[in-house]
Order: structure tokens, then sequence, then C-alpha cells
């Protein structure tokens, strides 16, 4: 990869797929600087290039990000995974990221649109937990500067911010499926097996017929539902590796609708 046979092109369009939307109850409603995978195009016409970024923990079934030696000897890993290629190859890796019909890419309106990139690299800043974080830094004829950095803390997402300039949470809040972290609640349309059964969610409108009925007459009826829906998320996640290891990732506690308390910590502990 030669990252530095952009300089002097323009970037010409940015794309993003999943972008993050309500799971942050105090942002705005969608951070697209925020996303499970980015297009960047430099140029235009036969000559355009694009760099694909995309998670590792999020898509294409690969656990590792991008590898590179320096010139020290030393490899370095991005965290997320960067290919260079044409726009035809672009469109191809797009497609096998997320077909369109079940998450759409995004055009994103940004303010480095247009300008010509005067410098890439790869650096490294060190974050509060002291170790260094590789990204891919880029400078732009208004002196603009863009860096793009892999989080794994937020669900594995890419983050394309001015270096030094990183997202911060305290808590991530789940109300429903359709939210960011929404494969963490209950009406996920996730199935799964338990007791011989075909599970489509773990909510509780999804629970056979005899668990239903058995909730309503139950003496305890919170515990008992805190005891079936353990059952359902660990069968969920147990069954499902790759939501199993995004589990796995989550570094701030969680607040999911229908969930009791600390559940989903305690899940991911015992799946550890």
């Amino acid at each position: 990869m030669q990252l530095e046979t952009l300089i002097g092109s323009p970037l010409t369009g940015i794309e993003v797929c999943e972008p993050w939307a309500k799971a942050l109850t105090t942002q705005p409603a969608v951070r697209q600087d925020l996303a499970g995978a980015f297009v960047l195009t430099f140029g235009s016409g036969h000559t355009a290039v694009s760099l694909v970024c995309t998670s590792p923990l999020r898509h294409l079934h690969c656990p590792n990000g991008t590898v590179f030696g320096m010139a020290s000897g030393d490899a370095i890993s991005l965290g997320y995974r960067i290919t260079q290629c044409d726009v035809t190859s672009a469109s191809a890796l797009r497609n096998a990221v997320s077909p369109t019909q079940w998450a759409p890419w995004i055009r994103l309106a940004h303010s480095a649109t247009a300008q010509t990139l005067n410098h890439i690299d790869m650096t490294a800043e060190i974050w509060a937990a002291g170790s260094p974080s590789w990204g891919v830094d880029m400078t732009f004829a208004s002196g603009q500067r863009l860096r793009l950095n892999y989080r794994a803390d937020l669900d594995g997402c890419i983050e394309l911010a001015a270096p030094g300039h990183h997202f911060q949470i305290d808590r991530i809040t789940v109300d429903g499926p359709e939210q960011d972290f929404g494969w963490l609640h209950p009406a996920a349309p996730l199935d799964f097996i338990l007791d011989d059964q075909v599970w489509r969610s773990s909510k509780v409108a999804d629970w056979p017929h005899a668990l239903r009925k058995a909730l309503q007459s139950h003496q305890v009826p919170e515990a008992f539902y805190c005891q079936t829906m353990r059952r359902a998320l660990m069968a969920r996640f147990q069954q499902r590796p790759l939501l199993r290891q995004r589990l796995l990732a989550l570094r701030y506690p969680v607040q999911v609708k229908d969930v009791p308390e600390g559940l989903i910590e305690e899940i991911a502990q015992a799946l550890a």
C-alpha cells in the first residue's frame, strides 16, 4: 500500500456504513464521524483511488486489523482494516461489507471534501491508557487535519476526527433494537435455540408459551424474568460468535431497556 500516492489529489467523497445514531442520548441524532466502515475517495474519473476502512469487530469475519512493517523493523496495527484500491474494487468491497438493503451506505457531507491532500502518514497517539494507538493522519491544503482511529471500546467503530479529539462516553443506553448496540436488546431479531426450541428473539412475546404462563403465575416474577432472560441472552451470544466478540469488547456500563441492571456485564463475564 502506497498512501503517499494520494498526495496532491482532492478528497472527492466520504461514505459511511452503520453510523452511530441513538445510543448516546446526550449527543446529536446521528454521529457520522463514528461508523462501522468508511470509504474515502480521492480524485475523479478513471484515476480515482479509494481508501476502504472496515472494522474487524463488525465486518468480513476477520478479527484483526491491517498490520504494517515500519522502517524501524517494528510491526504496527491500525486496529481497523484499510485497503487502497480503484473505485470499482471499492464498490465490490462496500457490497461485501454490508449489502445495501440491510445497512445502506451514506454519503457524508464534510468540510474536508474538495480539499487537496497535502500529507498522509501513519502516526501514533498516546491515549489515557498509556499505550500508543496508531492511525492514518491526513493534512489538507487548508491546514485541516483529520485522523482515522479505531475505537474497539465503541463497538469497533472507526472514528474520523481531528488528531487528539476523541469521542468520550461514560455509559451506553439502549432503548430499542434499532439503535446502536441494538443487538443487546431482547427484541433484536436474533434467533437462537434454547431447550430444543427456536426463539425468534429474547423478548417475552417470543418466549415459549409455557414460560410466558409461568411468568404470569410465578410468586417472584422479577426473579423468574431475570433468570429466563439470562438463559436466553446467554444462548444468543453463545450461538453467535461475532456478537459474542462484540459483547466482550464492551468497556462501558450498559443500560438496556427490559434487561435487569448488571445482567449484560454478568453475561459478558461468564462468556469471557
